[in-house]
């Protein structure tokens, strides 16, 4: 499992055919798009990246955005995500929009903090999902309020969840992957292996622990020296088996406080971004920047918005600035931006194999 997800890397290069179009400089349409079915969210991590926002109470109209992923999955859109800004299950149409994706051949995937993902919302759309990630800070309570700060007993929920979740699984002999993501803080790494074991007897699929990564825009700051905690790795995985993988993504925190080796961002074609209130985005580092919105799906459907004049001029914009500056560290696209930018800018001797 843990090669096959390539949690540290990328999967752009099981896509050559949409590659090799963009290498020709065709305006190619996305494989993957994340939605942020609410704006409203039941915790306030401290980790937040989109603080800033605000937390509105705004929810995805399941009518219009199933419109839209109905037309995308016609044009080579394969996959997608419900995460963003909020608690997606906040929304109370969510199981049908996952339902609804997948009726139209479209992988779904949710990140969720899990709070809300009943036994009977398991139930109703589980069979839905290719995977599912629960963000949990730590497994002691003490340090999951102080991080997370939802309500008392969010924890226990949180664990009843996976446990409830794993079981819909496995009665129903599905192929959900369900994992938990963990964000290493000074609060909780000397909690992380107690939680690895814990995870383990839950009986979920995997755990993955990475670095934080400052939002531009985010009130909430940090400064970690993850050089430091590399080593908490190998205590860490001594739970891993062959039915519970663990990413302690050492990459991503090498990453950190490094400059990029390419100058613009290569990969915002291949994906988007379209939050609670309808607005299309690049990704989560430009919502909020008007400048950088290419449009409405609430005022014209995405395929006008993708082929729009807006979104070729949001783009220029965006390839002039100085990528180290406006985007975050260890970003979802950088593994993607290196590859792209070695296919655009070879070495030498490229044609001895």
């Amino acid at each position: 499992m843990e090669k096959n997800i390539r949690m540290d890397s990328h999967k752009l290069i099981y896509h050559p055919d949409v590659v090799a179009r963009w290498m020709k400089g065709e305006d190619i349409y996305p494989i993957e798009i994340e939605i942020s079915p609410s704006g409203a969210c039941n915790h306030r991590c401290i980790f937040c990246a989109v603080d800033y926002i605000g937390y509105q109470a705004d929810f995805l109209d399941k009518e219009t955005i199933l419109r839209d992923i109905s037309h995308m999955s016609k044009k080579g859109m394969k996959s997608v995500i419900c995460s963003g800004e909020g608690e997606p299950l906040l929304n109370k149409d969510m199981p049908d929009i996952a339902n609804g994706i997948k009726s139209y051949g479209v992988d779904v995937a949710m990140s969720s903090n899990g709070v809300l993902l009943t036994k009977e919302k398991a139930n109703d759309c589980l069979e839905a999902f290719t995977w599912i990630r629960f963000s949990v800070a730590s497994m002691e309570e003490e340090s999951y309020n102080k991080i997370q700060r939802g309500k008392a007993g969010d924890l226990g929920r949180v664990i009843t969840n996976l446990t409830e979740a794993v079981r819909v699984k496995r009665d129903k002999k599905l192929k959900t992957t369900l994992g938990v993501q963990c964000l290493l803080l000074p609060d909780n790494m000397f909690q992380l292996s107690a939680m690895a074991r814990q995870l383990r007897e839950i009986g979920v699929d995997y755990l993955t622990i990475k670095p934080y990564s400052q939002h531009l825009h985010s009130d909430n700051t940090f400064e970690i020296d993850y050089s430091m905690m590399l080593e908490l790795e190998k205590d860490i995985k001594r739970y891993a088996t062959e039915q519970f993988a663990i990413h302690f993504r050492v990459n991503a925190m090498k990453k950190m406080h490094h400059n990029k080796c390419y100058k613009q961002c290569y990969g915002l074609p291949f994906m988007t971004h379209i939050d609670a209130r309808g607005n299309v985005w690049p990704c989560v580092a430009h919502i909020g920047a008007e400048e950088f919105c290419y449009g409405n799906i609430y005022e014209q459907p995405f395929e006008e918005i993708w082929k729009g004049r807006k979104r070729q001029e949001v783009i220029q914009k965006l390839n002039v600035l100085d990528i180290n500056k406006v985007c975050r560290e260890a970003c979802r696209l950088d593994e993607i931006n290196k590859y792209l930018n070695e296919l655009k800018h070879p070495g030498e001797h490229v044609n001895f194999i």
